[in-house]
């Protein structure tokens, strides 16, 4: 009996000490604005996506206003040169912006407010987060991406080393509701809820092209998610081993995202998938800051994805690349770009005006991290378990 007991004890305190650690996220940036310029380094070396451009450095963007802040809206704008008309044969591109946060991000949540992103043929704009390390090693997310202005829906992707992949089509999971402050729990069944709404593009997460999942909402990518005015984009990263794993969130401007996107920053209440159960779960706080479903999914499994031995601490990334490996091998492929009569270079060296709408605007950067409370879960572990064994067998002695 006090072996059950011992057992029942250490249980419930491990149990408590890692799931609070899921979800004990706090604020740890608020970046807007001229914010950006302090938080973010601009990489000026040639594209390692081989595109047409020529990545400036943050002095020369600010010059030539392809980095600054929009006096009437607020907004931080990074844009692509719409002016100069390249020489024929230019081997240079044409000039673009690509930033990267100097301080890192693990497992937390990161929210951006995007009023607008670059459009047209030969763009691919993407928000993102990656190792410093040689990829695919720590891994890497891909928040936002596309190319050659192909929405209405967005693409979300992971990129691993070896040993990782996800499940195929449209949604899955059976799901439990679970009340983080009473643990009552409430079943619902797949088709009140899935674990994600978007549909598998790719399975296998290694290296390229990586493991996506494609939207279902309308209006989260390209020319439509502009005329939308915009909306969000929430990661969280639950990485940890037993974590949820890895989802995207999707809202249209024109929609009402839980109250704790938009107003003051604060640590939000999400919905976390538990994936130790023996059906999936969502853990929601008792505060009613219900997320709903993800728009797209990467469960952490020990079996098909272990996501504590994939990724790392990662930069955040935001870029507008031309034409290169993903815009330039699928240029011919899209009607409209077809219609230019042009390859992808060519059309990005010629047509200067056919940049003026390749922009971000960006309202803001949300970044909530308990880092550190779990990197002190991981590292002492062993030791939280032995004196834990140790206090248990003192009470039992003591009673």
């Amino acid at each position: 009996m006090r072996a059950a007991a011992t057992t029942a004890i250490l249980a419930t305190l491990l149990f408590a000490s890692t799931s609070e650690a899921g979800r004990n996220f706090t604020l740890r940036d608020d970046i807007s604005g001229n914010g950006f310029f302090d938080a973010f380094t601009w990489w000026d070396s040639a594209d390692p996506t081989h595109g047409f451009v020529d990545y400036v450095s943050k002095s020369d963007a600010q010059k030539a206003q392809l980095s600054y802040v929009d006096s009437t809206t607020g907004r931080f704008v990074m844009r692509a040169d719409d002016s100069t008309v390249l020489s024929a044969g230019s081997s240079t591109g044409r000039k673009s912006v690509r930033i990267h946060s100097k301080k890192l991000m693990g497992d937390g949540v990161l929210i951006a407010k995007v009023s607008r992103m670059p459009v047209g043929c030969a763009t691919w704009p993407a928000l993102w987060t990656s190792t410093r390390g040689t990829w695919p090693t720590g891994g890497e997310i891909d928040i936002v991406e596309g190319a050659n202005d192909q929405g209405p829906t967005n693409l979300a992707s992971l990129h691993t080393s070896n040993g990782c992949s996800i499940a195929g089509g449209s949604g899955y999971g059976n799901l439990t509701t679970v009340d983080a402050a009473t643990r009552n729990t409430t079943s619902l069944t797949t088709a009140t809820l899935r674990l994600d709404s978007g549909t598998t593009e790719s399975t296998y997460c290694g290296y390229q092209p990586g493991c996506s999942v494609r939207f279902s909402g309308q209006k989260s990518f390209g020319s439509e998610f502009n005329d939308n005015n915009g909306g969000f984009f929430v990661m969280t990263r639950d990485t940890i081993a037993g974590g949820s794993g890895i989802s995207v969130y999707f809202w249209p401007s024109t929609t009402a995202p839980p109250s704790l996107l938009t107003s003051s920053p604060a640590a939000p209440y999400l919905l976390l998938p538990d994936l130790n159960t023996s059906s999936s779960a969502l853990t929601t706080s008792s505060e009613g800051q219900d997320w709903g479903v993800p728009a797209a999914h990467f469960p952490n499994n020990a079996t098909t994805c272990e996501m504590d031995k994939l990724y790392g601490q990662h930069e955040i990334i935001i870029n507008l690349s031309l034409c290169g490996d993903w815009a330039g091998a699928t240029f011919d492929s899209v009607s409209a770009c077809q219609l230019t009569g042009s390859s992808c270079e060519a059309y990005v060296a010629r047509n200067p005006s056919a940049f003026t709408n390749a922009r971000w605007e960006i309202d803001y950067l949300h970044v909530y991290t308990d880092s550190a409370l779990r990197s002190a879960l991981r590292s002492h572990q062993g030791t939280l378990v032995t004196a834990l064994v140790v206090c248990v067998s003192a009470l039992l002695v003591f009673f």
